[in-house]
């Protein structure tokens, strides 16, 4: 234990130490020539409680020949300095306010509170420039974006929603609609990525050529179709399947999921929530079929290639 102890002490000297050299409070130097810099908050027999920004440690008397402590407004005052070099400005406030309520006349943790104020100031003044910046930045790439493609695009819920599909544009040529899901991008998950990264990638001047899959769920009622002189009760597909799941082989004319505007080639990735990969073409088809009236609920996946404008 005690080997383990020298081990983590002679870390966190080090780390100290190569911290910050010219801030400091209470200073122990230590009989091997080393000093350590921090806030003696405790002081027992055999060791000292030192506070460093870092944490605290424990400091065995036997290690330390001499020890030089400040007055406890310097403390605080020096705490602030260091919280002000990282620019932790709320933290090095609250340093400066505790030496304040010590000595409320101390002049250095005064003026430090009154620059720090200022500092603290014009840091959320450049933050909030940047941070509007950014966002007008942003709006016109989305303009570019709807301009080009005919779709306005935005995040709801974490995931890349169409919020607005322009009538006649390549969007709604390809039968995009608006709140459609766009889970792929080229093959990329749109999931993972920010906003901004995606309108980039739509907007690179070296192409204009992009692969969607578009998703939306479709709420169909099953009726009465004619088809071959035949009467059935269903929603009007022949389907599918493939590795990833049930697709939509094609569609009777005038049926439910035709009026909808599912497609051949509609890849059907869950019935009424429950998946469809790995289920069988019987298991899709009795999930499909039903009374006449009753409802059903689609997820529907669907490949796009759209050309920006």
């Amino acid at each position: 234990m005690r080997r383990y102890f020298k081990y983590v002490f002679i870390i966190t000297v080090v780390i100290l130490i190569a911290y910050n050299p010219t801030a400091y409070t209470d200073t122990l130097f230590l009989k091997d020539g080393r000093k350590i810099e921090g806030f003696i908050v405790e002081e027992r027999k055999d060791f000292y409680l030192v506070k460093i920004l870092i944490g605290s440690i424990r400091v065995r008397k036997e290690n330390v020949s001499e020890v030089k402590r400040l007055l406890l407004e310097e403390n605080y005052l020096n705490f602030g300095n260091q919280y002000l070099l990282t620019q932790n400005y709320d933290a090095a406030l609250e340093q400066y306010k505790k030496a304040l309520e010590v000595n409320p006349g101390f002049q250095p943790a005064k003026k430090a509170l009154a620059r720090t104020e200022k500092l603290k100031k014009e840091a959320e003044e450049k933050q909030r420039a940047e941070l509007e910046s950014r966002e007008k930045e942003l709006l016109e790439k989305k303009g570019r974006v709807l301009s080009g493609f005919g779709m306005d695009l935005g995040f709801v819920n974490g995931k890349l929603n169409v919020i607005k599909a322009e009538l006649d544009s390549p969007a709604d040529v390809n039968g995009i609609k608006t709140w459609d899901l766009i889970p792929q991008i080229d093959g990329q998950a749109t999931q993972e990525k920010s906003l901004e990264e995606i309108l980039n990638y739509l907007l690179k001047p070296d192409t204009t050529s992009y692969k969607f899959i578009i998703q939306r769920d479709v709420e169909l009622t099953r009726k009465r179709i004619k088809h071959q002189k035949q009467v059935v009760v269903g929603i009007g597909v022949f389907l599918d399947a493939d590795e990833d799941g049930i697709i939509i082989n094609s569609v009777i004319t005038g049926g439910p999921a035709d009026l909808a505007g599912l497609k051949a080639r509609d890849k059907m990735i869950a019935i009424d929530g429950k998946p469809t990969k790995g289920i069988s073409l019987d298991e899709a088809g009795i999930l499909i079929s039903g009374q006449e009236s009753t409802n059903i609920k689609l997820t529907i996946q669907r490949n796009v290639e759209l050309i920006r404008k």
